[in-house]
């Protein structure tokens, strides 16, 4: 009975790294362009002056959070910070959904970036997030899922859509975190190593 039960969960275990590793495949094979793109584009709005400004929906705000904290802190370098800022939650009641497009109109200027994590279809929070961040001519680069939602809907001609091919949000997120590190470590290879 025992044995039974942990054969079942080492066939689930499995099961979960393959997909993981499946999904991992086919995100190599057909976000490659998209990502250059962003990394060029956050290595270029940085080496201006430009700020880069996190955000991502309720399940994955702490991805928004990590890649603004490798920006700040570094990955593999020792290096000066970069101007990442973290777009926070709280707020009044009567102010939650506008908190972060708030911040970006307050804090946000032309050429400034705005990168959106989502796993959510619809989040207010982001949608007005990303209005005001076209109001203050910034560049917006978002990380979702095969399905976008209306976020896709939001975005201009210049900006950057990185769909990870996946419905799973759990799936969507390991990728969110992986393309973080990615980005943080290609932007630091690029400005200081000139890669």
């Amino acid at each position: 009975m025992v044995k039974g039960r942990i054969l079942n969960m080492q066939e689930t275990v499995q099961n979960l790294f393959n997909e993981s590793i499946q999904i991992q495949v086919a995100a190599a094979d057909n976000i490659g362009t998209p990502v250059l793109s962003a990394i060029d584009k956050l290595v270029q709005a940085l080496l201006s002056g430009n700020k880069v400004f996190t955000c991502g929906d309720e399940t994955n705000r702490f991805v928004a959070a990590h890649f603004a904290e490798l920006l700040l802190h570094g990955c593999a370098l020792e290096r000066p910070p970069f101007a990442a800022i973290h777009l926070t939650g709280q707020a009044r009641d009567e102010l939650a959904q506008e908190c972060f497009a708030r911040q970006v109109s307050a804090l946000g200027n032309a050429g400034d970036i705005l990168v959106v994590f989502v796993t959510q279809t619809h989040n207010e929070r982001l949608h007005q997030a990303m209005a005001a961040a076209v109001s203050r001519d910034m560049t917006i680069i978002t990380i979702t899922g095969d399905d976008p939602g209306d976020i896709a809907g939001l975005l201009g001609a210049n900006d950057i859509e990185i769909r990870v091919p996946s419905n799973v949000r759990a799936r969507i997120i390991e990728q969110q975190l992986f393309l973080a590190q990615t980005f943080c470590d290609a932007i630091e290879a690029s400005i200081f190593q000139g890669v």
